[in-house]
C-alpha cells in the first residue's frame, strides 16, 4: 500500500478497474448500456476514436464485398437465363432444319442430303445413307448414267430391259401398253424386297410382300389406308427378288404397272433420284436390308456362275431361268 493512501483504497480502485473493464467488455458484445452493481443504468461507454474508424473501415469493406458477390449472382443468373434461351433457340431451328431436310431429301432426291445418317461403328445402319454411297461411287465413272458397271446404260434401253425379263420368266408390258404408268415400286435388295409402295390419287400405302401394312412410314408422303393391296402381290414380291438377284446394285426400285391381265413390269431403276425418306425404324430396317444386298454383292464373284447373269445382254439366253 502507497504511503499516505488510506486502508481499502486499494482495494475499491481494483473493483472499480474491474467494474469498467467489464461494462467495457459487455458494450463491444452487446452495443447497450450495461447497469452498474446497484441497479441504476450508467452512460454507454463510448469507444476510442482509433477504434470507431477501425470498425466503420471493416463494415465498408465487407458491405462492398457483399455488393459485389449480389452483383455478380444477378450477372451470374442473366447469363444463365440467356444461355437457356439460347439453347432452346438452337434446338428450335435445328429442328426446322431437318424437317425442311426431310421433305427437301424426298422430294429432290440425290440433289439434297436428307436428314438421316449412319452410324456403322455400333452396327446401326442407314438406307438412305447406304444408297447415296452407292451413287457416289458409280457418278465416278466417265459414263455417269452406265455407273461403273454399266449397269445404268443397259436398263436405259428398253429393249435390253425386255430382254432380261424375258430370259427370267416375268412378264413386261407389251408395246400397245408402253402408255400405262407405273404405279407399283418394289423397294429390291439383291433377292430381298421387304417393301412394295403403291401410288394412288390421294397418296402412297406400303405392302409387305405377305399383304401386311406397316402403316404411316413416310413422314414426307401423304399416307393413304383407302389405297387398295395390288392384285398379285406375292407375284410382285416373287418376281422382284428375282429380278434383282443378279443386278450389281444393292438396292434397284423395280416399277410395276397394274393391268387387265395382272401386273406387269414397266422398268428398272438401278439409280434413282428420288430415294424414300422413311421413318427412323424403317430407315434402319431396310439399311439392314441393304448391307446384307451389299454383302451379297461383294461374295457373288467368288460364288460359281454367282455372276452369270449380272448384267443383262452378258451370257444368259431368253430361255434361261434365275
Amino acid at each position: 500500500m502507497s504511503v499516505g493512501q488510506p486502508p481499502g483504497i486499494g482495494r475499491a480502485a481494483r473493483r472499480l478497474r474491474d467494474r469498467v473493464k467489464g461494462v467495457l467488455s459487455s458494450s463491444d458484445e452487446t452495443k447497450e448500456p450495461e447497469a452498474d452493481s446497484a441497479g441504476t443504468s450508467g452512460p454507454a461507454p463510448t469507444s476510442s476514436p482509433a477504434s470507431t474508424g477501425s470498425d466503420a473501415a471493416e463494415s465498408g469493406d465487407q458491405k462492398g464485398v457483399l455488393a459485389k458477390i449480389a452483383d455478380q449472382r444477378k450477372q451470374s443468373v442473366a447469363a444463365q437465363s440467356e444461355l437457356e434461351r439460347l439453347a432452346a433457340e438452337r434446338d428450335e431451328l435445328r429442328e426446322e432444319r431437318l424437317a425442311i431436310q426431310q421433305e427437301l431429301g424426298a422430294l429432290q432426291g440425290k440433289k439434297v442430303q436428307p436428314r438421316l445418317r449412319v452410324e456403322k461403328t455400333n452396327g446401326v445402319p442407314s438406307f438412305v445413307v447406304g444408297q447415296r454411297m452407292m451413287q457416289r461411287i458409280h457418278r465416278r465413272a466417265e459414263d455417269t448414267t452406265a455407273g461403273l458397271d454399266g449397269v445404268g446404260t443397259v436398263f436405259a434401253d428398253p429393249a435390253e430391259t425386255a430382254r432380261y425379263v424375258t430370259s427370267h420368266g416375268v412378264p413386261s408390258l407389251e408395246s400397245e401398253d408402253s402408255a400405262t404408268e407405273s404405279t407399283i415400286i418394289a423397294h429390291s435388295f439383291k433377292g430381298a424386297v421387304p417393301l412394295v409402295e403403291v401410288h394412288g390419287l390421294g397418296g402412297v400405302r406400303h405392302f409387305e410382300v405377305d399383304g401386311t401394312d406397316p402403316g404411316d412410314i413416310r413422314p414426307a408422303a401423304t399416307y393413304d389406308a383407302e389405297i387398295p393391296e395390288p392384285t398379285g402381290l406375292s407375284d410382285i414380291g416373287a418376281w422382284s427378288q428375282r429380278l434383282s438377284r443378279f443386278i450389281p446394285r444393292p438396292y434397284v426400285q423395280i416399277h410395276w404397272a397394274e393391268t387387265a391381265a395382272g401386273p406387269r413390269l414397266h422398268h428398272v431403276d438401278v439409280d434413282p433420284d428420288r430415294i424414300p425418306v422413311f421413318t427412323p425404324e424403317w430407315d434402319t430396317k431396310l439399311g439392314q436390308a441393304f448391307d446384307d444386298a451389299y454383302a451379297r454383292f461383294l461374295e457373288q464373284p467368288l460364288r460359281r456362275g454367282g455372276l452369270d447373269n449380272r448384267v443383262p445382254g452378258g451370257t444368259f439366253v431368253p430361255e434361261e431361268r434365275a
